[in-house]
């Protein structure tokens, strides 16, 4: 028993050394050219302003990167309430800016242009569906935890014309997830 509390408790600053090392080695993972990179993410959130208030939001967004700064890529948001279903895809250009004094943390904008199905059950009224152009236009930023992950978070302006009795010109998406850097 009390070899097992010495192991403990020897663990603790080993662990503590470890958490300090591993934001190092992101800084200096960061600081690395993107240029030709492809990076993938998945993240969660919330949809708000939609025909059915606020909904779960699902993304799943992909870079490929022109250059240290530019990307391109797909994002497809999910949205879904008790009532509605939202499927939106784009094509997303990004612009990611570098931080030098923390090269971990790299904030970028993006927009993008695509379309977007959304399906309300409006009760005893029946159900309206609609298809329209999206154009998302945000901003967010990445945390490089280690050389292969980063911690994300984004947050979109999305503007449609979505009609049909949805009703729906425009929403904010705001998501939180993991990307990984190929």
């Amino acid at each position: 028993m009390k070899a097992t509390k010495l192991t403990l408790i020897g663990g603790v600053p080993l662990l503590f050394c470890l958490m300090l090392a591993l934001p190092a080695e992101a800084q200096q993972m960061a600081a690395e050219n993107r240029t030709g990179k492809v990076t993938a993410g998945g993240a969660v959130g919330l949809q708000g302003g939609t025909a059915d208030g606020t909904a779960f939001a699902i993304g799943l967004s992909g870079d490929y990167f022109l250059t240290h700064n530019i990307s391109i890529g797909p994002l497809l948001q999910l949205g879904f309430t008790g009532d509605l279903t939202q499927v939106g895809f784009s094509a997303q250009g990004k612009y990611t800016f570098d931080i030098t004094d923390i090269p971990a943390l790299t904030p970028h904008v993006q927009a993008g242009i695509g379309f977007i199905y959304a399906d309300l059950d409006r009760g005893p009224l029946g159900s309206a569906n609609s298809t329209s152009f999206l154009i998302p236009i945000g901003f967010g930023a990445d945390y490089r935890l280690t050389r292969d992950i980063s911690l994300d978070s984004t947050l979109l302006f999305n503007f449609t014309d979505l009609g049909s009795g949805v009703n729906d010109s425009f929403f904010i998406t705001w998501l939180i997830g993991a990307r990984f850097h190929f």
